[in-house]
């Protein structure tokens, strides 16, 4: 659907008075986009003599953040297919697996930031930022989707409680790639 078609065509959608693509698919883009940066990130690490002892996580990184891409475009695909189709379970189930990769990706910037090409910092930085959105967005949406299920949301509970969780240690990550990111710049 859009992940083949030009992002111009995405993004005149996007903008259209219409349900889908809405911001659950845009959620899927930032995180997607902040995998491509930590892909980017990684790469610009690998083959440095500097940073040799970091090079076999770099190559797990690498991997990870590849099949990530891989699926976060897929999902803002699957996304919209959830609400053109008014699937409210999917509508949930897409942004909490948004929810789950955007955590990660995180996670693997902040450590690029701390081990990997310190020439990347910001790039890495802003893929912290953009999984951050993407978590976020798609965690509200899990939230409004939720409420359309009346009585089965209390289902949800254990999915809700472990976002939570993670939204915690989110604020830690960003906050420790705040620091990396303005010592390198700086500030």
């Amino acid at each position: 659907m859009y992940i083949n078609s030009p992002i111009k065509k995405y993004l005149k959608d996007l903008s259209a008075k219409t349900p889908a693509p809405g911001g659950g698919s845009a959620a899927a883009l930032s995180s997607a986009m902040a995998a491509s940066l930590v892909c980017m990130a990684s790469q610009f690490t690998l083959g440095k003599e500097k940073y040799a002892g970091f090079k076999p996580r770099a190559e797990k990184i690498l991997a990870a953040s590849s099949r990530m891409q891989a699926d976060l475009s897929a999902l803002l695909d699957e996304d919209v297919s959830a609400y053109r189709n008014k699937d409210i379970e999917i509508a949930i189930q897409v942004p909490a697996q948004v929810c789950q990769l955007s955590y990660e990706l995180m996670g693997f910037a902040v450590e690029l930031l701390e081990r990997g090409n310190k020439n990347l910092a910001t790039d890495a930085g802003l893929a912290v930022l953009l999984s951050e959105a993407g978590f976020h967005a798609g965690f509200s949406y899990v939230r409004v989707n939720l409420k359309g299920l009346k009585e089965k949301a209390r289902e949800y509970s254990p999915l809700l409680k472990k976002l939570n969780a993670m939204a915690k240690k989110i604020k830690v990550l960003r906050r420790k790639a705040e620091v990396v990111v303005g010592y390198s710049i700086g500030r």
